[in-house]
């Protein structure tokens, strides 16, 4: 089973409530890690990145560029929703609907 983890920078807006939401709809046991950018993250095969408030911080910064470097499948949220991200429901089919392909996608990387 592959393992995700959900990072978000702002604590006071709707991404973290995304995030939760996110952690909760992922096959149970899939979401290693929540929250604020951490390198205990940097264990999961896909990592989900919130970043509402647009943090340039250098610790977030350096924690993207890191994933970068590992080759983490990196997917983005909540900016990116403008609005429609509000609807918990359909945040957390997406979140599971992505887990699903990037499980199809590592196995067909294993295999080549």
């Amino acid at each position: 089973m592959i393992r995700c983890a959900i990072i978000y920078t702002a604590t006071n807006n709707n991404t973290r409530r995304l995030a939760e939401v996110m952690s909760q709809a992922v096959r149970p046991g899939s979401c290693m890690y929540l929250g604020r950018p951490n390198p205990d993250a940097l264990a999961a095969d896909v990592i989900f990145w919130g970043n509402n408030s647009q943090d340039t911080s250098e610790e977030t910064v350096s924690f993207y560029e890191k994933a970068k470097e590992l080759n983490k499948i990196l997917i983005p949220y909540g900016h990116t929703c403008f609005g429609g991200g509000k609807d918990m429901y359909a945040i957390g089919n997406w979140a599971n609907q992505v887990m699903h392909n990037a499980e199809v996608y590592l196995r067909e990387q294993e295999n080549k």
